[in-house]
């Protein structure tokens, strides 16, 4: 069930959204200097069946898997079946996934982070700036924004819901560190930006998230 409220306008007024940001800028400070490495170098020492499973987990971080989806749906709902506001939520849904991607793929090129693998072969660690190769676009985690975004959206079109689009989203969040995809750090700053986005395009009247009277 959909649930939409006039007041969600002011749900996360700036000064909770500052507050937010400072968490977890700090979070990710203090990961950066004494989590990262202790963390990676710790899910290498994992059993092979577990890291087996998020390797299956991880996957559905790929954007793939939402925007195509998303897309599709909006055409059918838009053409075919004229069910306007539906069609509007699979956009919000659409965006959502593309915007923060997009904006990851940006600071991703911007920081140039080392990835755990150049960590451990050639113990490079930290920021290259201006990035291009893949071990060099470690900063935010691609996979830990697509699935915060897909699973914030959904929060807010199907907040019944909302305890199952948390696991997933952690538990993606989580393969990326265990596979060795990622640090920590990285998959911090990925769930930041979706939810940032997420907020953005909330207050965009054009997908009406909000109930009429």
């Amino acid at each position: 069930m959909i649930v939409r409220d006039r007041g969600n306008r002011t749900d996360f007024p700036n000064e909770k959204i500052l507050i937010f940001t400072l968490f977890i800028c700090a979070a990710i400070a203090g990961s950066l200097f004494y989590v990262d490495l202790p963390v990676a170098i710790a899910s290498r020492s994992l059993d092979t069946q577990i890291v087996s499973v998020f390797q299956v987990i991880t996957r559905l971080g790929n954007a793939v898997w939402y925007l195509v989806p998303a897309a599709l749906l909006f055409l059918l709902f838009h053409y075919a079946w004229k069910k306007e506001q539906w069609a509007r939520w699979c956009l919000f849904v659409f965006s959502t996934v593309a915007v923060s991607g997009l904006t990851t793929d940006l600071f991703k090129w911007l920081t140039g982070r080392w990835r755990p693998k150049a960590y451990f072969e050639d113990y490079f660690y930290g920021f290259d700036f201006f990035g291009v190769g893949y071990e060099e676009t470690s900063f935010p985690s691609g996979h830990a924004t697509t699935i915060w975004a897909f699973c914030l959206a959904m929060t807010l079109l199907f907040p019944r819901y909302r305890l199952v689009w948390y696991v997933l989203a952690i538990a993606v969040s989580i393969s990326r560190v265990i596979v060795g995809a990622h640090y920590l750090s990285d998959v911090l700053a990925g769930a930041y930006v979706a939810v940032i986005t997420v907020l953005l395009l909330k207050l965009l009247p054009f997908f009406c998230l909000e109930r009429k009277p």
